[in-house]
């Protein structure tokens, strides 16, 4: 629905915005795919290319590319070139030629893959449920304390 609204709005771009977002949506379905642990640890990373080699050399062929240079390369209008560097600019706070196309993507699509899956309040919500969750199962909570060891009392902390 995002895409025919977007060509809607910008039909004489129909071409491009299936170029751009088609390449967006290759790039999170190789994101997608894959067991996403840590792109840190070269193991993990040459364990996941004998699984999934096409998928890891996408990642690898976007991965020094940034979003406003491919959309560019299918994009003319300014208007809707700006829409991009907003919608870039939410997610990382850069505009479309500084945010890593893999990224852009990866935010880009999520939002249309079986809805927005962010947590209320963002990511500090995640946090606040989990220390009501241990306060509600009787733990205490204790701000900006030092911890200087964990007591133990029949194996448990």
């Amino acid at each position: 629905d995002f895409i025919e609204e977007l060509v809607s709005k910008f039909p004489h771009e129909k071409e491009g915005i299936l170029k751009f977002y088609g390449i967006c949506w290759k790039i999170f379905n190789s994101l997608n795919s894959l067991e996403l642990k840590s792109l840190e640890e070269p193991l993990y990373l040459f364990g996941q290319f004998f699984k999934k080699p096409l998928e890891c050399l996408t990642l690898a062929y976007y991965l020094p590319q940034n979003a406003g240079d491919i959309a560019r390369k299918f994009i003319k209008d300014q208007q809707l070139l700006s829409f991009i560097d907003a919608e870039c600019f939410i997610v990382s706070t850069v505009n479309a030629l500084k945010t890593p196309m893999i990224n852009a993507s990866m935010v880009l699509c999520d939002r249309h893959f079986g809805g927005i899956n962010y947590p209320v309040g963002g990511v500090g919500g995640i946090a606040v449920s989990l220390a009501n969750g241990l306060v509600e199962k009787g733990s205490a909570i204790r701000y900006k304390a030092n911890v200087t060891n964990v007591i133990l009392e029949n194996g448990k902390a």
